[in-house]
């Protein structure tokens, strides 16, 4: 009997390693049993039965055989979890749509364009008046955004889709929240009918004389071209294909009437960047800038040497837009064919072509 005992419990020992054993039989690429679950979830509490000790009896009892069934249950289980986690892992990813992170790489699109009614067209116009005629003229000729008659054409719908639900990185041109796909392809199909530029889009002006006009002036001191110059203003590297003639002839006689906003604050985008805060806090003393933040608590300003200023709002005693007020001095003691000189040469900054 006592040789039984001796025996009987390593057996049994044998028998249950076998089971659990199999039952936690690797992946591939992966470890075995509660490490696959580590790997897959990153979880570092041990699998229960799948390597909880096995207690040890001189004899098999029906009791014992169920516990010793039980963990073999459990350790399948755990072998059951570790696969649907590892099908879930190596399933292919389903893009939902909307504006979330920009739209998925390789996306393809049938061109909803292409079958449009009338009907959809003049909803499409509509809605364009309404969502982005603000920046870009109910027209679609330009204004603080860029003229778009014949951006289908240049460019196909996709990209201008995308334009419109996702916005474009680096620039003013924020995703459109309120147009849905079905609304953004309205809005494409009716800016796919605008094939020629209105005669707003026309300059007269001399670009070289314009260039001349634009270093005697002083105009680098707050604006960027290339790399050069200052950054209390926009950067007008790329003014040519952001803004209308139109809109820079009205900004050069009067700065503060419609100011753009700052895409170098892309949290902001919608934002005018331009339109001067002053700030006085309760010692006296006051701050004048434009806002390039705001939040509950505080309030950030750029001043005109381009220093940033940060206040906590419980420490200022007012904060009041200067509507009407830009650092930027109006160009109306220029003659109007100087003027069109200096627009002149800034529509031909494009930027990278």
């Amino acid at each position: 009997m006592s040789e039984m005992k001796s025996k009987v419990p390593g057996l049994k020992a044998a028998k249950m390693g076998a089971l659990i054993r199999g039952a936690n039989a690797p992946l591939p690429g992966l470890k075995s049993g509660a490490s696959t679950l580590r790997q897959l979830f990153g979880q570092a509490a041990p699998i229960r039965g799948a390597h909880t000790p096995v207690r040890r009896t001189a004899l098999r009892t029906p009791r014992t055989a169920t516990r010793s069934h039980r963990c073999s249950w459990v350790g399948a289980g755990a072998l059951a979890v570790a696969l649907a986690a590892w099908g879930a892992a190596h399933a292919p990813v389903t893009y939902a749509q909307g504006p979330q992170g920009g739209p998925p790489a390789g996306a393809a699109q049938v061109d909803p364009t292409e079958h449009m009614t009338p009907a959809e067209i003049q909803s499409g116009k509509l809605n364009f008046q309404g969502s982005c005629g603000e920046c870009h003229g109910v027209d679609a000729s330009g204004g603080v955004g860029p003229n778009l008659h014949g951006v289908v054409q240049e460019h196909g719908t996709q990209f201008v889709f995308n334009a419109i639900r996702y916005g474009i990185p680096g620039t003013a041109m924020a995703p459109v929240s309120s147009l849905n796909d079905k609304r953004a392809w309205q809005v494409v199909g009716y800016l796919k009918t605008l094939t020629v530029a209105p005669g707003s889009m026309k300059v007269n002006g001399d670009p070289a004389k314009g260039k001349e006009l634009y270093a005697s002036n002083g105009c680098s001191t707050c604006h960027e071209i290339d790399g050069k110059g200052g950054a209390v203003g926009p950067d007008l590297s790329d003014i040519g294909a952001m803004r209308a003639p139109k809109y820079l002839e009205e900004v050069l006689v009067d700065p503060a009437k419609n100011p753009p906003p700052d895409p170098a604050l892309p949290g902001r985008r919608m934002w005018t960047g331009y339109v001067l805060t002053k700030v006085v806090t309760k010692s006296g003393k006051t701050y004048i800038g434009s806002r390039v933040n705001e939040d509950t608590f505080t309030i950030t300003l750029r001043d005109m040497a381009g220093n940033y200023h940060t206040f906590n709002k419980s420490d200022l005693q007012s904060v009041d837009e200067e509507i009407g007020k830009s650092f930027m001095p109006s160009f109306s003691r220029l003659s109007e064919a100087q003027r069109n000189d200096l627009v002149a040469y800034l529509m031909t900054l494009k930027g990278a072509q």
